[in-house]
C-alpha cells in the first residue's frame, strides 16, 4: 500500500566543530511528506536490503534529505540505507529488525 504520509526526518547535530572533546549533540525534527510503503515477505526484503527485518518500509522523499532516524506513527525507526537519485528525489529505507534469534551476524 503505498499513500503520501507525514514523517519526521530527525537528525542529531553534534558540537564537534567548537570543541572536539564535546559529543553531546541536539536532536533537530523536521517535519515532510512522502509516499510510504511496507515491504513484506522475506524475499522482497532480502532482494532490496540484503536482510529480513520486523517491518520494513521504504520512504519516497522529494529533495536531497538527509536524517539519522525516522518517526512514523510517533515511532522512531532507524535507516537502514538511503539511496538518492540525483537532487530529485531520496528513498530512504527504514525498519525495526526485531528479534531474529537464527540470524547469523
Amino acid at each position: 500500500m503505498v499513500r503520501l504520509r507525514k514523517i519526521v526526518l530527525r537528525n542529531k547535530i553534534t558540537n564537534n566543530d567548537i570543541d572536539s572533546l564535546d559529543d553531546s549533540y541536539k536532536i533537530s525534527d523536521t517535519e515532510c511528506f512522502a509516499h510510504v510503503t511496507a515491504v513484506s515477505g522475506y524475499q522482497a526484503q532480502i532482494n532490496l536490503v540484503g536482510k529480513q527485518y520486523e517491518s520494513l518500509f521504504v520512504a519516497r522523499i522529494k529533495g536531497y534529505k538527509k536524517a539519522n532516524s525516522i518517526v512514523l506513527d510517533n515511532k522512531e525507526y532507524e535507516i537502514i540505507q538511503v539511496r538518492y537519485h540525483g537532487i530529485t528525489r531520496t528513498d530512504i529505507y527504514f525498519g525495526n529488525k526485531g528479534s531474529d534469534e537464527n540470524a547469523l551476524e
